[in-house]
This record gives C-alpha cells, sequence and structure tokens, in this order.
C-alpha cells in the first residue's frame, strides 16, 4: 500500500484496513493497531477506532502468556456475540418509527451500527437490509406488515429493558 495520508477514509475501506490488519498481526493495544493504520495511510481517533473494533465485534482477549490481544469474531465468539446483539437491541434503540415497508430506529449517537448489525444478524422474517449513520438506522423490510411487525418487536424489546432497569 502507499503512503498517501487520508484524512476521511470511507468507513468500509477503514474496516477492511482494520480486519485485514488483524488477520495478520497480533495487536495488543488500540495505540498499536492505529500506528498501523497511519502507516497504511489512514488517520483514526481512537473513539473511532473503539466504535469500529465494536462494530466488527472485535474482541480483547489474552493469549496464552497472559498478553492482551484485539481478535475477530470466529466461531467460538458466536454466543457471546449473540448475547451482545441482543444487548445492543434491548439498551440502545430510543425510538421505531415506520413509513411503509421502512423502519427508522434512533438511537443514541454512535450506537447505530451496532443495532444495524444487530438486526441484519438476527434475520428477522421480512428483512431486506439495513443502513446505519451516527444515531439512525434504516431497516428496508419487504412490506409494510413486516415493518409493523419488526417496530412492535423492537418497541418490545425497549419497554421489558426499560422495565428491568427500574
Amino acid at each position: 500500500m502507499h503512503n498517501v495520508r487520508n484524512l476521511h477514509p470511507s468507513r468500509s475501506r477503514r474496516l477492511t484496513l482494520v480486519t485485514q490488519l488483524l488477520s495478520g498481526r497480533r495487536f495488543s493495544s488500540q495505540e498499536e493497531l492505529a500506528r498501523a493504520l497511519q502507516r497504511s495511510g489512514v488517520s483514526v481517533t481512537q473513539a473511532t477506532l473503539s466504535r469500529d473494533l465494536r462494530s466488527l465485534g472485535v474482541a480483547k482477549r489474552a493469549d496464552s502468556s497472559g498478553k492482551p490481544l484485539y481478535e475477530l469474531p470466529g466461531p467460538a465468539l458466536e454466543t457471546l456475540d449473540r448475547e451482545r446483539q441482543l444487548l445492543d437491541l434491548k439498551t440502545f434503540v430510543n425510538q421505531v418509527k415506520t413509513a411503509q415497508n421502512l423502519v427508522v430506529v434512533r438511537t443514541p449517537p454512535g450506537h447505530a451500527n451496532g443495532v444495524a448489525r444487530a438486526i441484519d444478524l438476527t434475520d428477522y422474517d421480512g428483512a431486506v437490509g439495513s443502513v446505519a449513520g451516527d444515531d439512525t438506522v434504516l431497516v428496508i423490510m419487504e412490506d409494510t406488515a413486516s415493518a409493523r411487525r419488526l417496530k412492535r418487536h423492537l418497541d418490545s424489546m425497549a419497554a421489558h429493558a426499560a422495565g428491568a432497569a427500574k
């Protein structure tokens, strides 16, 4: 890769690069990973890198010698990943609105990607796909009825979480 600085890389390019770096090397800190990204021409803040790692499902684990390292999710992390998805849906869904076959989900800033990933990976019946911004997720459903079902499901999860928090 050439060393041209790109202060505003596309998110998908940055996530691809993070995945490639984590697949090929061991990193024990976000600072190390940020330096490797910098050497590849991508400048990233710690907050953005942290969100990227969370969005990719990257976990920090100890290796056999006890040294921490970042790992991409694999089959062994599937259960943990499901629990995190459920937590994202229960905790970070603030408001859900429908417009025909579209569902708009509002989240706290920085949490839309986690919520969209949880919706995508949960494979809701009738869901075509989702697009996430910083605090908003757009979910495209096959039809109006499936959009309403998803809204009811998300509303009930959020209501249940709010009741449990009291």
